[in-house]
């Protein structure tokens, strides 16, 4: 019980919900295509189905956190999206009906990481075709602009089914109006918690658990839209899959904000042991109100970056900072600027714990280091440490609390 108060208590400094996530002092990179007007926009495979990609007017951009709309005019774009992060693209006619999402080298996400030029990169997308709902561009930025290998290219795509569900969530109120227009958006991604293994200290390394001995708790996340909010927590109801519902899902975490609210919910079990939720169409009722939300997670066990903590200390036995390694679960390191957007260590030693780093949805851009070393701000006896959490949110938007024991 304590590690979930604990757990909890951070909770309250992780909570925003701006519809965009990333600040005024995060860089904004351009992303520019051109949309033709005549000729062939579609494939031959799909001439005939829905509208043309000449109908676009706009250009929504978005991941679980954030929603964006840019006007297309004289058949070009420029968008903009926060570096560091992955986002999709929708394209939408003149009244907000939607025509298709920017699928580039396979992927129907774009992470803007490892980027040429840094964050002075334009994405230039060149001209677009439409197939099906898929818009292809001319140029494929993956390889150049976005300089990602091909294991992190295949990490990618095997994702594309939560943005897939994703992109059908810009109109949960079934209005035939993209919600994040009218301030009603709802947010929804996944939160995952673990005991990873023991934290390193000084010059003893850590110990990661074997991969058998590993439970995962899984719950959705639901984060709402300005102009939604619940009479209460218990007016902010989630139900489903709609075809074949749960009769067990729970709310376990409330927080409301100056403009919406932020609800966490599970299936019965223990904190880091709780059962996944099939992927497929839910209902959030909201004030007796119901809207419906598409759902689909990733497999930690495939995708899960570790965070590994190792503590040091003074000769005061007074731990005074923590440095991070990032692995996969094979063992083999990563760069976690192309998986991990935000990291936070809770150093967890009773009334001397201390939460280090940026929140992670403060509106403070975190700088290159505070992802791999975190100073401790006051005095943190040793002896009174039991646990440290790491809590870090990937570029989809999903949210990871990994725990690692002392002892």
């Amino acid at each position: 019980m304590r590690n979930l108060v604990l757990t909890f208590a951070i909770a309250a400094t992780m909570i925003s919900c701006s519809k965009d996530k990333e600040s005024a002092n995060s860089a904004k990179i351009v992303i520019k295509g051109t949309i033709p007007q005549s000729g062939n926009l579609k494939s031959t495979a799909s001439l005939s189905i829905g509208p043309l990609l000449s109908d676009a007017k706009k250009v929504l951009v978005f991941n679980s956190n954030s929603y964006e709309v840019f006007t297309i005019g004289d058949s070009t774009f420029a968008a903009k999206a926060a570096s560091g992060t992955a986002c999709a693209l929708s394209f939408l006619d003149e009244n907000n009906g939607f025509i298709g999402c920017l699928q580039a080298g396979g992927l129907n996400v774009l992470p803007l990481v490892s980027l040429k030029d840094g964050d002075n990169t334009v994405i230039d997308l060149s001209t677009l075709t439409l197939d099906g709902t898929n818009v292809i561009p001319a140029n494929n930025p993956l390889g150049d602009e976005i300089g990602l290998n091909d294991w992190e290219i295949a990490w990618y795509k095997e994702i594309g089914t939560y943005y897939e569900s994703l992109s059908k969530n810009i109109d949960v109120d079934n209005d035939g109006v993209i919600d994040v227009l009218s301030g009603r958006d709802l947010r929804v991604s996944s939160s995952f918690a673990l005991y990873a293994g023991r934290m390193g200290m000084n010059d003893t390394p850590p110990q990661v658990y074997d991969t058998a001995d590993i439970s995962i708790g899984y719950s959705v996340r639901v984060a709402c839209g300005g102009s939604i909010l619940p009479s209460s927590a218990e007016a902010a109801v989630l139900s489903g899959p709609n075809d074949q519902p749960y009769n067990d899902i729970y709310q376990y975490r409330y927080a409301t904000a100056p403009n919406g609210f932020l609800a966490f919910y599970s299936r019965p079990g223990e904190f880091t042991s709780t059962p996944p939720f099939r992927m497929g169409e839910y209902t959030m009722s909201i004030n007796g109100n119901d809207y419906t939300i598409n759902y689909a997670t990733v497999c930690p066990f495939i995708y899960l970056i570790f965070a590994i903590p190792t503590i040091h200390t003074n000769s005061n036995n007074e731990i005074t900072s923590v440095s991070m390694d990032y692995k996969q679960f094979d063992g083999s390191v990563v760069n976690p600027d192309n998986f991990i957007y935000l990291v936070q260590v809770q150093i967890m030693a009773g009334d001397q714990s201390e939460n280090l780093g940026s929140s992670l949805y403060s509106n403070e851009s975190p700088t290159e280091s505070e992802k791999y070393n975190f100073t401790t701000t006051k005095a943190i006896q040793l002896s009174n440490l039991f646990q440290i959490g790491i809590y870090y949110q990937d570029l989809l938007g999903n949210e990871y609390n990994i725990l690692w024991k002392n002892e």
